[in-house]
């Protein structure tokens, strides 16, 4: 009965072992985004066909959908606010896809222009119906210069690099947002 007992546990935590590190590796940061939209805030193409559109209006930071390009102008989902609070349109919308996951980084003005970095970014993602956004407001970050996605779509990471290193914001389909 022991070595039952004792055998029963050593597969188990091999199973758990060889699953958790299957885990890992099928979420590592490893692709680059099918499509990438920068400074302007779409429609951009996701692999099912369907478009995504993400701008800056009075109301803030609002998406709109749509099943495919042939579709109708009538077809856009009605407007979704990712972000409240009052946007400019000249602020920059960056959108990265990667199978069917969506990833934003929106330049929230003050400081949004040109000529000055902007004060508060705002990242989001969206996956599967695009009905539910997780995001997240970054406070004094001059925003993220590149978005990577995991082999699953799963997994998401905001990075950018400056003087003082690396800065990674990680999103994970289970748990959402972490990070600085």
């Amino acid at each position: 009965m022991r070595r039952r007992t004792r055998r029963a546990l050593a597969t188990a935590a091999l199973t758990l072992a060889v699953a958790g590190a299957w885990y890992g590796c099928v979420e590592w940061p490893v692709e680059t985004p099918d499509a990438t939209a920068y400074g302007t805030d779409g429609p951009i193409e996701l692999a099912d066909g369907r478009q995504v559109s993400v701008r800056w209006t009075q109301r803030g930071l609002v998406e709109r959908h749509r099943d495919g390009a042939d579709a109708g102008d009538d077809a856009w989902s009605a407007p979704k606010v990712l972000y409240g609070g009052p946007g400019d349109d000249e602020c920059g919308v960056r959108l990265s896809t990667y199978r069917n996951t969506v990833a934003v980084v929106a330049d929230h003005p003050p400081g949004c222009y040109a000529d000055s970095p902007p004060e508060v970014v705002v990242v989001a993602v969206g996956t599967g119906d695009l009905d539910d956004w997780d995001t997240r407001r970054v406070w004094h970050d001059d925003g993220f210069a590149w978005t990577r996605f995991s082999w699953s779509g799963q997994r998401v990471v905001f990075r950018r690099e400056d003087g003082d290193g690396v800065h990674e914001l990680s999103w994970r389909r289970v748990i959402g947002f972490t990070g600085p």
